[in-house]
């Protein structure tokens, strides 16, 4: 088990890829913290993980308040005394506004802020209380979620502009913290999965088709390949990589 031993916090982990990440650290054997606003869903991947012979504990919170993930992170330091890895995945699906024929200039200040707020603020929020134990320490591994679409912007979904600027200031804010604690013993990097085929999503046909014959592999990847890549970067395989972006894209992007 290649994280027997270790507590990691993974941030909206009720469903999607948090889950499956959340349940790939469990199998390698940490002890998780499963945060996310939905209590019953959390709930759910908590006892799943538990089902399997893990140990996992929900931490209910809104990653854009400070004031939350305080209280949260001292809530896990009691649990599990200590942290680890910290995952920062939650976030609010991009494309919404695509399928209302929404653009950027139909962007309010509160879908704006609210965008910013949990992706970008609360991988900075949750960044900073993990430091607190991990700089102390002098060890850890701070995993945040990015995208493609921080790297490009969404080729065919208009009024996105609002979640790729959050990933792409998720990718640079974690380049300069990463030089900035790894002579301290925390390594942070970054993975920013394509297009990834999610039980919870849909994806309309002709969509599905178009991207499809864009991916060198020729298909949407899977939330495996995402959980996978977290592992690497949580276990000691990866104690070279500082920094790192490492996309899962199929090349899509390259």
């Amino acid at each position: 088990m290649k994280l027997k031993g270790k507590t990691a916090l993974v941030t909206g982990a009720a469903s999607g890829l948090g889950r499956a990440i959340a349940l790939a650290f469990a199998r390698e054997g940490a002890r998780v913290g499963v945060n996310d606003l939905n209590e019953e869903a959390a709930g759910a991947t908590v006892s799943e993980i538990a089902r399997h012979g893990g140990q996992a504990q929900a931490f209910v919170a809104d990653v854009s308040s400070s004031e939350a993930v305080r209280r949260m992170f001292a809530a896990f330091l009691d649990t599990f005394d200590g942290i680890d890895i910290l995952v920062n995945n939650a976030g609010i699906k991009a494309g919404y506004r695509y399928n209302q024929g929404r653009t950027t200039a139909d962007l309010t200040d509160d879908e704006w802020r609210r965008m910013m707020g949990v992706h970008l603020d609360g991988t900075f929020y949750c960044t900073r209380e993990a430091l607190h134990a991990m700089l102390k320490q002098r060890s850890g591994r701070i995993i945040n979620i990015g995208s493609i679409s921080g790297m490009q912007g969404f080729i065919g979904l208009d009024g996105t502009a609002d979640y790729c600027a959050a990933k792409g200031g998720i990718i640079a804010f974690t380049k300069a913290v990463a030089v900035e604690v790894a002579r301290h013993g925390v390594l942070v990097n970054c993975i920013a999965p394509g297009y990834i085929l999610l039980p919870t999503m849909t994806v309309a046909p002709e969509f599905r088709s178009h991207i499809t014959a864009s991916i060198p592999l020729g298909r949407f990847g899977e939330a495996a390949d995402v959980a996978q890549t977290a592992v690497f970067l949580a276990c000691d395989d990866s104690a070279y990589f500082v920094g790192q972006v490492l996309s899962p894209n199929g090349g899509y992007v390259t």
